[in-house]
């Protein structure tokens, strides 16, 4: 019986971590396909709704390339910059 349950605990634990493997490789490879303009849309009723604008938490995309000595600035400047803007609407 001790054998039986060890060998069903084995099994159950392979099952639960491949699940987790399928989940979250599902989840990485459909985020990448979704449209962003689409996400936009399912995300702007929402914020309407709770009096919040999206923009402000989303990356941009940068159209040129920062050198390695300002990326850190840069980051710092800008990291400082959001800090500003939420202590203001606080």
């Amino acid at each position: 019986m001790s054998r039986t349950m060890d060998l069903f605990e084995r099994q159950f634990v392979n099952i639960e971590v491949q699940a987790e493997f399928m989940e979250s490789s599902m989840a990485r490879s459909t985020s990448l396909l979704t449209p962003e303009d689409q996400v936009g849309n399912l995300m702007q009723p929402v914020a309407d709704d709770y009096g919040l604008e999206v923009s402000v938490g989303l990356p941009q995309v940068v159209g040129h390339a920062i050198s390695s000595k300002n990326k850190e600035k840069v980051s710092k400047d800008d990291l400082s910059r959001r800090f500003a803007e939420l202590k203001a609407r606080g």
